[in-house]
């Protein structure tokens, strides 16, 4: 019989998902197992089944962890200023090389051989769709942007512009002009003019 995680079933919960974040940071997508992440927090490897089915839903859980993280950054960005670099503003990590994107790419690369990776990466996507698409439709309600004449596909758009960061932080092009390129796209895309470069 598995050892239980002594403790309260969310406070588990969390404490596996920080141990399986750590793992997959240190070792990649592959090599982190489930067996590392018990070892990580000292149960056994049966417990962490009794709150993840599997790998697979234990990585929907630490990409849930990530989206909450983010779109508190997001939020924080977005509070004052302009919106198009507030966008942009939230993912200064991945562009300064803060962040690796190379577990990015790992489950880009594993979706393709593996169901359970692919079921959680397009179970992710959807639910970065949709909490991006009511962080622009606030923007919208609030007079910050234009009206959206398809909200769904403006959300598509600035969050496939948000993923390419990953692919140009992995080429290592140069981040100020990334950035300024991302932020132009999102402008763009969101219909919202460049700041004046006028002082008055």
């Amino acid at each position: 019989m598995p050892r239980v995680v002594p403790e309260y079933k969310e406070q588990a919960r969390k404490r596996i998902v920080d141990a399986a974040a750590e793992v997959i940071r240190r070792k990649g997508l592959t090599a982190g197992t489930m067996d590392e992440v018990a070892r990580a927090i000292g149960v056994s490897k049966g417990a962490l089944y009794l709150y993840f089915p599997s790998k697979a839903r234990l990585l929907e859980a630490v990409q849930t962890r990530f989206r909450a993280q983010y779109l508190e950054v997001l939020e924080e960005r977005l509070a004052h200023g302009d919106v198009a670099e507030g966008i942009v503003g939230s993912v200064d990590g991945i562009l300064s090389g803060e962040f690796d994107p190379t577990l990015f790419h790992q489950l880009v690369t594993s979706s393709g051989t593996d169901p359970q990776v692919r079921d959680a990466l397009q179970s992710d996507a959807r639910a970065d769709r949709e909490a991006l698409r009511g962080v622009l439709k606030r923007l919208e309600s609030s007079g910050r942007i234009p009206r959206m004449k398809d909200p769904e596909t403006t959300a598509d758009a600035v969050l496939l512009l948000l993923y390419g960061t990953f692919a140009a932080a992995a080429l290592r092009g140069d981040p100020k002009e990334t950035r300024a390129q991302l932020t132009r796209a999102i402008r763009l895309v969101i219909g919202t003019p460049p700041r004046s470069s006028r002082r008055g």
